[in-house]
Order: structure tokens, then C-alpha cells, then sequence
């Protein structure tokens, strides 16, 4: 099983971006698809949890602890050891930002600075080698409240817990590590997950990846597909919809759209790619997700926004095939913790006919 990887940008041709997820549960809703024993279930809060304090965040880190290429891509700021296997991330979110359009923090936004919060903890306090891939077999994430994401008159401090459980071969090399933790926006409780990560070498990638070996700009035999309208997935900037208007075939709770790549996009393909990263797979679900249940329900797209989200990644999404997206839309349900109504989506990306990624999320109507 191969699933989307973080390497660092200085490694040549076969570079890609992490993978991601998130969980969703009701009661008395529309049955959703099952994802399976491997989808992780976020866990439940059983205290309000503490932000951790002692943080800086006057400067961000060097990118290249984080994989990434460009300065302005980079959110993470500090990083302290908490305990034998625990850590304090923090970070900060910028009011304006390419993928940033609406009046919350961007929850695509937010999933990359959990993944650059984890690379940042495994090569600053788990002494793993710079020069090394990070395959993200899960991340699962919930939303605890919407008003800590209200962007307001100024950037918002981040605060993230990571606890994590290293997996070490005989020498003592971490080959991976699963974590929990929570995140904090200026001081309030904002969501709650856990995920897991492999770690392998640039060599041991390369091979991995070898037979996958694609041009600078992959992806240029494929139609040029057409994205849908920003205003039927919640969108308000052309560049950032990434999937084409969603149509329904046979079943009326199930909607189709094609995956459009564009290998430019400044945030989403930071630095060349070897496959369709998982970050972008995650904000494409999304898109359809939202764009399915306001067709389905009859809502308006901009009122909402994703209370929680669920990944499974059961192989790499190719930049030379074309990638369908299959959603399949529950009934209403209560979420008594967010105080509004949610709707169960489970989203599929599909190449030649098999799943390479499975997505579960929960869309919820905010405002």
C-alpha cells in the first residue's frame, strides 16, 4: 500500500505532499458508505482541553523543516518538548491568504499547519534526518466550535498539543509515529485529532516511487477540465475550485465531478509533485461535499463548512490519470456539541475504475 507522502523540496523529481483526514458519526442519519477498519475515529472530548503556553511567535521556521519551498507557505513558528514524547507547536494564520477566502479560517489552511506541525516535531525533537519522506497514512480531524475560526483584526496564534507514540527499528531510527492532540486559536479550543505517520528514506522513496517517474509540469496529456462555478462550492477565487460542477446520475444522493489539477497553484503544488497530493484531494472533497449537500438540501454553499473529516489513502492518486469523485449524501443530523445541523458525505476518488482515496465528512451549516 503506497499513500501520499511530505518530502523535503531539495529532493529532485520525486517530491509530493502529505495525505490528510477526518471522522464523522450520527444517529438516526442516512447510513454513509463504511470506510473500513483502517479509517481512524476522531476521539471524543472528554475535557475542554489546555493550550500550551511558553510559545514564540515572532518568526516562523526555517522551511526546510517544514518541506516546503516558498517562505510564505510556511505558518509554524515554534516548537518545545513537553514531555518524553510530547510536544507544543505553535503557529500563526494569516488573515489573507490565496486558499483563505471566507470569515473562517480556512479549514484546508488548518490541515496543512497540523502537517507541517508534525514534520517540524519529527526533525526538531525526534532527531529524524532532514533528507527523509513522510508518508501521512491518516490524519482525522474535529471541529470543536466555529467561533474560534472567525478570522478577526489580526492574525490568530495558533497553539497545538501533539502526543506522540514513536515507532523505532532496532538502532533506535523513528520509522514513524502515530499522535493525538488538540489545537487552539488565540487561546480557544478549535479541534481536536490524531494521526498517523511513516518515515522512510529519499532513497527508499525514490525506489518506491521509481516507476512513477513524470515531466516537470505532469498531467499536460489530460483534459483540460473546466471547474465548476466558486459559488457552487463555497468558493470565491476561480483558482481554488478544483473540482468541475457536480452532476447526479442514477441515485439522487450521489454526485459525480472530475478532479481538476492544476500543477501552478502556488499553495497547493508549493514545489513539484510526483502525484495528485493529498492536500488537494482533501479540499476537492470538500468542494463536492458542500456543493452536494446544498444541491441535495437545498441550502446556500457559503453557509457551510466542514465540522469534521476523515481520510483513508489506499494508494497514490496519479498525475497522468484522470480522477473522478464520487459522493454519496445522509440525511440531517444534530450535532449537540457545535449546536447546529450536519450532514454526513462520504467522498471517493477513483482511478481506471479502483479507489485510491476514501473520505468521510461531516458538513455543517455554521451560520
Amino acid at each position: 500500500m503506497s499513500v501520499p507522502t511530505s518530502v523535503p523540496t531539495s529532493v529532485p523529481t520525486s517530491v509530493s505532499a502529505p495525505g490528510i483526514t477526518a471522522d464523522a458519526t450520527g444517529n438516526g442519519a442516512t447510513p454513509v458508505p463504511e470506510l473500513g477498519p483502517g479509517v481512524p475515529i476522531v476521539p471524543q472530548v472528554t475535557a475542554k482541553p489546555v493550550a500550551p503556553v511558553g510559545l514564540s511567535y515572532d518568526t516562523t521556521v526555517p522551511r526546510t523543516l517544514v518541506h516546503r519551498s516558498s517562505v510564505a507557505e510556511v505558518f509554524v513558528t515554534d516548537s518545545k518538548q513537553t514531555g518524553e514524547d510530547a510536544f507544543a507547536v505553535a503557529a500563526q494564520l494569516p488573515r489573507g491568504h490565496l486558499i483563505g477566502e471566507g470569515p473562517l479560517y480556512d479549514f484546508t489552511l488548518l490541515l496543512e499547519v497540523v502537517r507541517q506541525a508534525g514534520v517540524l516535531a519529527a526533525h526538531r525533537h525526534l532527531d529524524v534526518p532532514l533528507a527523509s519522506a513522510f508518508i501521512l497514512s491518516d490524519l482525522s480531524l474535529r471541529t470543536l466550535g466555529f467561533d474560534p475560526l472567525r478570522i478577526g483584526t489580526k492574525p490568530a496564534d495558533v497553539a497545538m498539543s501533539l502526543d506522540a507514540r514513536p515507532k523505532r527499528n532496532r538502532a533506535g531510527r523513528v520509522q514513524g509515529f502515530s499522535f493525538t492532540g488538540d489545537i487552539h486559536v488565540d487561546g480557544e479550543p478549535a479541534l481536536i485529532g490524531q494521526g498517523g505517520l511513516l518515515i522512510v528514506s529519499k532513497a527508499a522513496y525514490r525506489v518506491l516511487r521509481s516507476k512513477r517517474l513524470v515531466p516537470d509540469h505532469p498531467g499536460w496529456l489530460l483534459p483540460r477540465f473546466s471547474p465548476a462555478s466558486p459559488a457552487a462550492v463555497g468558493r470565491r477565487d476561480e483558482r481554488n475550485v478544483f473540482i468541475t460542477d457536480p452532476v447526479s446520475e442514477s441515485d439522487h444522493r450521489e454526485f459525480f465531478a472530475q478532479l481538476v489539477v492544476d500543477t501552478s497553484h502556488p499553495h497547493m503544488f508549493d514545489h513539484p509533485l510526483d502525484h495528485v497530493p493529498g492536500h488537494l484531494q482533501v479540499e476537492a472533497a470538500r468542494q463536492l461535499a458542500i456543493a452536494s449537500v446544498a444541491r441535495l438540501h437545498g441550502l446556500d454553499p457559503y453557509s457551510l463548512a466542514v465540522a469534521s473529516i476523515t481520510t483513508s489513502f489506499t494508494d497514490y492518486t496519479e498525475l497522468d490519470q484522470i480522477t473522478r469523485l464520487r459522493a454519496t449524501v445522509a440525511g440531517f443530523q444534530w450535532d449537540e456539541q457545535l449546536g447546529t445541523f450536519t450532514v454526513p458525505v462520504a467522498v471517493e476518488a477513483l482511478q481506471e475504475g479502483r479507489t485510491t482515496t476514501a473520505l468521510r465528512l461531516e458538513v455543517a451549516q455554521w451560520r
